[in-house]
């Protein structure tokens, strides 16, 4: 009797498990006839579905409200002030007229007047002295003198000299600051020769053949004893470039006159010089900050209430970021070609040199970068975004029989 009850009751609970699981099974196939039926009904308007949801990514990463407005005419402004006051700074102006040499001479003259000394003012071999150091002429300028030696036959001076090189200024510049000398190059050649000043440190002439290697040596050894003068004469160089920069003539890029004849050199430099490199460097790191301050700024004022979901707002800035270097760039080429064009119709050179003077390649590449960069951020939040939005739209909810057991 005992084992009969135990059959029994064991019976009874597989019963029950059958009737569970038929519920169950019940329960799945009504569910996955739900899901078949929501399935086959997207898929047969699966376009409409797609476009539906593109519409409302598109509306949620909109930038046409008020606060997005403010950000991107904010970065748009800043951007166009940066084109011009670049331009500005960069314009090329005639040696000894321009506004930044003006500049870069009287911030010398500051720095100069603070380290006149009466004792030393006598000029010797291989040493001039403080008082030649602080004035405003360079010995690698001297011209005169130079003919005998034929140092700068069939080209400006500024490319038969080391003094001018952007880079190896830094170096033969201010030794020849140091030394009263001029280092040229004569290829394969490099000579120095010595500098001579009247008694008033001026009409400078270059007088005879001299040692470079004695010239750095001598150099090194001032080093060791008069820090300030060769401070002094590093300080003159650097600015003594700053003012060559945004000449006619401009400034060679590193090493050209090594390599090329002092007449190529020149020509070179008429299409790409120092200055050149200068302006775009400048110009695309000064975009990017921009860029970087409107994105973290705009980022900052994130409210997850009111605005979409992070990955969302982030579309938004990469909008704003992009749409503002377009309209500055595209106001930036129509105001170049604009006067390039007139320029050429009128005959008026004055109006193709602004046009020139005013184009931003800086800016131009970063846009690019910018325009690629945010289009790839938005394609893939866009991509993940549809995906999401289509497993809710064929499942709508959690199913019993998707779920891990």
């Amino acid at each position: 009797m005992r084992k009969y009850k135990k059959l029994n009751e064991k019976v009874n609970k597989q019963f029950e498990k059958i009737i569970n699981r038929s519920e169950e099974v019940n329960k799945n196939m009504k569910e996955f006839i739900e899901v078949n039926n929501r399935m086959l009904d997207n898929f047969e308007n699966l376009d409409k579905v797609l476009e539906d949801i593109d519409r409302e990514f598109a509306k949620k990463t909109g930038i046409l409200n008020q606060k997005d407005q403010i950000f991107l005419w904010t970065a748009v402004a800043l951007q166009v002030s940066r084109i011009y006051i670049i331009s500005e700074i960069t314009k090329v102006e005639n040696a000894g007229k321009g506004k930044l040499e003006d500049s870069l001479k009287n911030f010398q003259k500051k720095i100069f007047k603070n380290f006149e000394d009466k004792k030393d003012q006598i000029n010797q071999e291989y040493r001039a002295s403080l008082k030649q150091i602080l004035t405003d002429k360079v010995p690698y300028d001297a011209t005169n003198g130079g003919g005998k030696f034929e140092l700068f036959k069939g080209a400006n001076h500024r490319f038969a000299t080391l003094g001018h090189d952007p880079i190896l200024g830094f170096i033969f510049g201010t030794a020849n600051i140091l030394t009263n000398t001029i280092t040229t190059v004569q290829i394969p050649l490099v000579s120095t020769y010595h500098v001579k000043y009247n008694e008033i440190y001026g009409n400078p002439q270059i007088t005879e053949l001299a040692s470079t290697v004695l010239m750095l040596s001598k150099v090194g050894e001032r080093i060791k004893e008069d820090k300030i003068a060769v401070a002094l004469a590093l300080i003159k160089q650097v600015i003594h470039i700053g003012t060559d920069l945004y000449t006619p003539k401009g400034i060679q890029i590193p090493g050209a006159n090594l390599v090329l004849s002092k007449k190529n050199a020149e020509n070179l430099t008429k299409y790409v010089s120092t200055g050149n490199i200068i302006k775009v460097t400048f110009s695309a790191i000064i975009t990017m900050v921009i860029n970087f301050i409107i994105s973290v700024l705009h980022n900052l004022l994130y409210d997850e209430n009111d605005d979409t979901s992070r990955d969302l707002y982030n579309v938004r800035t990469q909008k704003i970021v992009k749409v503002s270097n377009i309209i500055a760039e595209a106001l930036n080429i129509v105001y170049v070609g604009g006067n390039i064009g007139i320029g050429m119709y009128k005959g008026n050179p004055a109006s193709i040199k602004e046009g020139v003077k005013r184009i931003d390649l800086g800016g131009y590449i970063v846009a690019v970068h910018q325009i690629v960069k945010s289009s790839l951020v938005q394609e893939k939040i866009r991509r993940e975004y549809l995906e999401n939005k289509l497993y809710d739209k064929f499942l709508g909810e959690n199913y019993s029989f998707l779920e891990e057991e």
